[in-house]
């Protein structure tokens, strides 16, 4: 059986008879000092008046436990009222009647009647109990001579019955009225925080479509500035100050001076520097004493300011800062919603930052492919299509040869043939750099080979390949066809621009095995060229506009490696690239957590 714990407070209208209940036991103490100290006015027995004293002790008890254990309500005022007259009743008879100095305790239960109900209740109970003492007096002495004296204490009872009932009726009048304005008020803080729950989903929605980051900060301002509407003190300054790469810079702002609005915080002391380093709401308490705050005229003059970092995990974008004169402005409930709109513009600000640099990323790559279609044709225009339209006019030349001197006719089909064959073999050069299907088929080894061999059928230098059949085991396709991307434009640029007798290509697995943390891809591209000065070569990009260093640096960043060139004029050229390994990159981040825990 499920019962209440003993020591559970009742609520609602039992809570009057739990405070009563409880008041009861002075009651007896005080019936018993009464009593003893007047034992001469008795008519019965000490064990008489003991007894009931337990008698009453006992009653109380069992209303208690009533009222802690009973499951179902009960009709406690009106048993406990009843209860109550006869236990009066009882000890005014046995220590008196009349006489009996405990007679005036009457007055509890005809209060306690006329509080609870109406006046007509304490008048009931007062006849109740004069009518009983009269009956116990007549039975007790067959006389009528007391009558008068009864109805005399009877009469200042009722008395006080009456105006017991219009002090109750009165006070439960400003009890009501008191409680209906209190509720009201509940009613309105409900509404209250209802229109600002409201404001934060609406935000919440807002802030999810908006891309420009100062229609995020100019409605976070507006929501959290709703906060302090109807509080009866007058909205306070606030600001939203944005990381940038030289300290804080005030991007939003309400109620704040131009100068303060032109001030640049640094975030490396005092409130500021807590807010951000801890990622957590801070109370600054004097942000007139505060290093960086108390730079701001608005914050000399504050008794408290309510610092919220904007960001996402480790990432910080930067702090809004509320200051207001209340020093208890900024209580748990507001605080607590301040926080909430806080970490929906961290949200929006991060989805914005996202969307501009995906909007950066596709433009970045528009430019790499209309780089790739400039190199393209530049390449068709310098190879195969020049070779194409010499053989056309090498055959114009022929069928006019034929006409005037045949005799020259087989030399010169010889030096056509050898046109046709050197256009052939661009093409085809030209289609492996586009698609080299040996990649997918036989693997990065057999691909690099056979871009060698095509480069020396055109090439005046010799390519040297020396890979390592393990390459081909720890790379994926996607990795093999980036490297591959690599080694072909560095190689690339060696014949454009350096001039070598010699070009090598190195390709090796470093390490103890695949899965070694220290086990990596070292890929190196060096010719004995003329070189060239590296930091000369990316000042000078924006105005050659050539992007085949940049490429390979983007592909080597997509492969998680770096990539390094090393050049001097006269001393050729080396590119080196560096990849780790997936497994090791696995067991270096097994390592790093093992350290942190």
């Amino acid at each position: 059986m499920e019962t209440r714990p003993v020591s559970s407070a009742p609520t609602d209208a039992a809570q009057v008879e739990w405070v009563l209940g409880n008041l009861r036991w002075l009651l007896i103490v005080a019936m018993a000092i009464t009593a003893a100290l007047n034992r001469g006015a008795w008519q019965t027995s000490e064990t008489a008046f003991i007894a009931l004293l337990l008698l009453t002790g006992l009653y109380n008890l069992l209303v208690l436990l009533a009222l802690v254990f009973a499951r179902s309500p009960l009709p406690l005022p009106g048993i406990t009222l009843a209860g109550d007259v006869l236990i009066t009743l009882s000890f005014i008879a046995i220590t008196g009647g009349l006489n009996s100095p405990l007679f005036f305790f009457a007055f509890l239960p005809i209060l306690t009647a006329a509080l609870r109900f109406h006046w007509w209740a304490g008048e009931l109970v007062t006849l109740g109990l004069v009518g009983g003492l009269v009956l116990w007096e007549w039975i007790r002495t067959r006389s009528v001579s007391v009558f008068p004296s009864f109805f005399v204490q009877g009469s200042v009872l009722a008395l006080g019955a009456l105006l017991a009932g219009a002090v109750g009726d009165r006070l439960k009048r400003e009890i009501l009225r008191e409680l209906h304005l209190r509720e009201l008020a509940q009613r309105r803080l409900l509404a209250q925080a209802r229109q600002q729950l409201q404001g934060i989903f609406e935000l919440a929605a807002a802030l999810g479509q908006m891309r420009r980051t100062e229609e995020i900060l100019h409605a976070t301002l507006e929501v959290s500035e709703s906060l302090f509407r109807g509080s009866g003190h007058p909205a306070p300054p606030m600001f939203i100050a944005l990381l940038d790469p030289e300290g804080l810079q005030v991007a939003a702002a309400r109620r704040l001076p131009p100068r303060d609005e032109r001030i640049r915080l640094h975030g490396i002391a005092g409130a500021i520097r807590e807010a951000l380093e801890s990622g957590e709401a801070t109370l600054c308490s004097n942000p007139a004493q505060d290093p960086e705050l108390g730079r701001l005229v608005v914050m000399r003059i504050a008794r408290a300011a309510l610092l919220l970092p904007l960001g996402i995990g480790p990432e910080r974008y930067g702090v809004l800062v509320i200051g207001s004169l209340d020093p208890q402005a900024f209580t748990g409930e507001r605080r607590d919603l301040l926080r909430l709109i806080a970490i929906q513009a961290s949200i929006a600000l991060q989805n914005a930052l996202l969307y501009h640099t995906l909007q950066r990323e596709k433009e970045r790559l528009v430019d790499v492919e209309e780089e790739a279609r400039r190199r393209l044709a530049r390449e068709l225009h310098d190879g195969p299509t020049q070779s194409v339209a010499a053989l056309a006019m090498r055959l114009n030349f022929l069928q006019k040869l034929f006409q005037h001197d045949p005799a020259q006719l087989p030399s010169e089909l010889e030096k056509a043939e050898r046109m046709a064959r050197q256009a052939v073999q661009e093409l085809r050069q030209f289609l492996f750099r586009l698609r080299p299907l040996i990649l997918e088929s036989q693997g990065l080894v057999a691909a690099l080979t056979h871009l060698a061999e095509r480069f020396q059928e055109t090439e005046p230098f010799a390519i040297h390949v020396e890979a390592d059949p393990r390459v081909d085991q720890v790379l994926d396709p996607n990795a093999k066809g980036l490297v591959f991307s690599i080694i072909e434009e560095a190689l690339n640029n060696a014949r454009k621009h350096a001039e070598p007798r010699n070009v090598w290509i190195r390709v090796k697995v470093e390490g103890e095995g695949v899965r070694s943390l220290s086990s990596a891809l070292q890929v190196t591209v060096e010719d004995d060229g003329r070189g060239f000065d590296p930091q000369a070569l990316r000042a000078d990009y924006s105005r050659r506009g050539s992007l085949g260093m940049l490429s390979m640096m983007e592909r080597a960043e997509l492969l998680g490696g770096e990539l390094q060139v090393e050049s001097a004029p006269g001393r050729g050229t080396r590119v080196r690239l560096q990849v780790p390994l997936p497994g090791a990159a696995l067991d270096a981040k097994a390592s790093a957590r093992e350290e942190t825990r």
